[in-house]
């Protein structure tokens, strides 16, 4: 057992460092992943006089601003004057702000990634630490860090530049703060400060001023059966609990949820700089409308516009560590059968931010689970330190529990995004179950790109679902179907004339989640591929295989790819 804090935060402080590790290396690894260009862009142009343009309707500006703070010291450039800009064209502005900007693309987007990441993995694994030790002790709280250094959807999520890390974190302080008692002003002023980042940050948290009055009010109502039940007690029963309510009904006043009310628009009010406050409500508006649209979705083989009823289940059970889903669902569990106010707020956000997830149709991600992933990461750490206070046989299931969570996410390294536990078959078995950010997210250019360089670097043909600039990866390429929101021409190479028929396509891609056609790619389904990128790219060597190469001549076609009748010739003739 760990007998005294100091050992525990040096235990702690060792597992937060291995979780920082991994993000690094994931962001070291990882080309521009779908939107990052265009919520770096706008962030930075956020911090620029006027009013806010680009990605204003879609996200609110507070998460983007955080990640684009250490571009302030590069000062990159910013054309105004660029006709993407002028006609509001997010995707090929922000593509040029990338790649045609004299600060080296990886510079500005590593930078951003690695400032927003350490912030907020670091608060996030002190308020791990801390409600850990005041639910189960220092065993608890070295479990609840180590969770969420294991916790690959939690920490490659967090190491990219989107919207999705500051909500999550903001999400998880407000009921951080909330739960520890006596609830003082000052208490509620910070978790009014951790609301307003998170709804300056994301729309989807519209719900967590909801949450958070729903749970205060069941707080209050267990402190009223608290006191009935007071009434059977003995005398000195009956002072200890009085004591005791008095300090927990004392923090819920009117003036304190007026007060963190206030500080929560005065947080949204500076995101937007007061002025430009109508854009909050504009942007909220615009969520809620296309909420109740169609967006396809991809489960197991079967594509939908409508949402699949099992969509955010499955794919948090073959997307979390067996171990630390396991831990977690014991931890819950258990905390269910006998619920009081101490696991009150460590169970019920967890809980309703997934059964509000359970509604949405826009499923193309597990990402958008990401504010339950502590809260799960703290159940688990809660169930392993009760093992690992209760010594002899179960301290030894802990560790091996510890040891096998290790394994399992050290064997992706350092491809995290693409993580998937042993249900799904692992890393390489994803793509059975799931697409899109959940596997392939335009992450794996770059590997793709050192793979080819150390064959030479043949040009190939090309389907990626992302908008990084394969050139800046050393890749040559013909695009076969083309991304809509960055359409690249390519390069004017014939990949087939060099001898090898080279073919490239991602797992998103070959699913044919978003094209209309699918069946496209069902010729690719028999065939191997000679390498597999990262778990989301797949290359296959056509060389000596007519009929695919016939395949891919009628997709060059289609596509209607530079040259491409040439190009179909030449595949024809190979």
């Amino acid at each position: 057992m760990f007998r005294e804090y100091p050992r525990a935060a040096a235990a702690a402080a060792v597992l937060w460092l291995m979780g920082a590790f991994f993000g690094v290396s994931f962001i070291r690894s990882a080309a521009a992943t779908y939107d990052e260009p265009v919520h770096l862009a706008s962030g930075y142009s956020y911090w620029l006089p006027g009013r806010y343009r680009l990605n204003v309707s879609d996200h609110p500006p507070l998460a983007e601003m955080w990640a684009a703070l250490p571009l302030l010291a590069m000062r990159p450039g910013f054309n105004r004057a660029h006709p993407d800009w002028i006609r509001m064209r997010r995707y090929p502005f922000a593509d040029a702000f990338l790649y045609q900007n004299r600060i080296p693309p990886g510079m500005m987007l590593n930078a951003a990634r690695l400032f927003s990441f350490l912030t907020l993995f670091a608060a996030l694994g002190a308020m791990l630490f801390a409600w850990g030790m005041r639910l189960g002790g220092p065993g608890a709280a070295v479990g609840a860090v180590g969770a969420a250094a294991l916790t690959p959807v939690l920490f490659s999520n967090l190491a990219l530049v989107t919207t999705d890390g500051l909500p999550a974190v903001a999400y998880f302080a407000v009921f951080f703060l909330l739960s520890d008692r006596p609830l003082t002003r000052r208490r509620f002023a910070a978790a009014g400060a951790a609301a307003g980042a998170a709804l300056a940050a994301k729309f989807s948290m519209i719900v967590l001023p909801v949450f958070a009055a729903g749970i205060l009010l069941v707080d209050r109502g267990m402190l009223a059966r608290e006191a009935r039940e007071e009434v059977a007690g003995s005398r000195e029963s009956r002072k200890r609990r009085k004591g005791e309510r008095r300090i927990a009904v004392s923090g819920f006043d009117w003036p304190g949820l007026l007060l963190a009310a206030g500080v929560c628009a005065a947080v949204i009010a500076a995101a937007y700089r007061v002025a430009q406050l109508d854009l909050f409500f504009e942007g909220l508006r615009a969520t809620l409308r296309r909420l109740g649209g169609d967006r396809a979705s991809y489960l197991m083989g079967a594509h939908s516009v409508k949402g699949f009823a099992l969509y955010f289940p499955i794919a948090l059970s073959v997307k979390t560590p067996l171990v630390v889903l396991g831990l977690a669902v014991g931890a819950a569990l258990a905390w269910g059968r006998k619920p009081d106010r101490r696991v009150l707020w460590a169970l019920l956000p967890g809980l309703a931010y997934f059964a509000t997830a359970l509604t949405s149709k826009l499923q193309i991600g597990v990402r958008h689970l990401l504010p339950m992933m502590p809260f799960l990461c703290l159940w688990a750490g809660c169930a392993w330190g009760r093992l690992w206070d209760r010594a002899g046989g179960l301290r030894a299931i802990a560790c091996a529990s510890a040891l096998w969570c290790l394994v399992s996410v050290g064997l992706v390294h350092p491809h995290y995004l693409a993580y998937f536990n042993e249900i799904a078959g692992g890393m390489n078995g994803g793509h059975r179950w799931l697409a899109d950010s959940n596997l392939d997210w335009g992450q794996d250019l770059e590997g793709l790109g050192r793979l080819l360089r150390s064959m030479g670097s043949p040009p190939i043909y090309l389907s990626y679902f992302g908008v990084a600039d394969p050139s800046a990866y050393g890749i040559r390429f013909v695009p076969i179907v083309r991304n809509w929101n960055v359409p690249r021409e390519g390069d004017a190479v014939d990949p087939a004339a060099s001898g090898r028929v080279l073919y490239a396509i991602s797992a998103t891609m070959r699913a044919t989640v978003y094209e209309p056609d699918k069946t496209m790619f069902d010729w690719l389904k028999t065939r191997t591929p000679a390498a597999t990128i990262g778990g989301s790219l797949f290359l296959y060597d056509l060389t000596r295989d007519p009929e695919a190469r016939m395949e891919l001549a009628r997709l060059a076609v289609r596509a209607e790819a530079p040259n491409a009748a040439g190009l179909a010739r030449s595949l024809l003739l190979q």
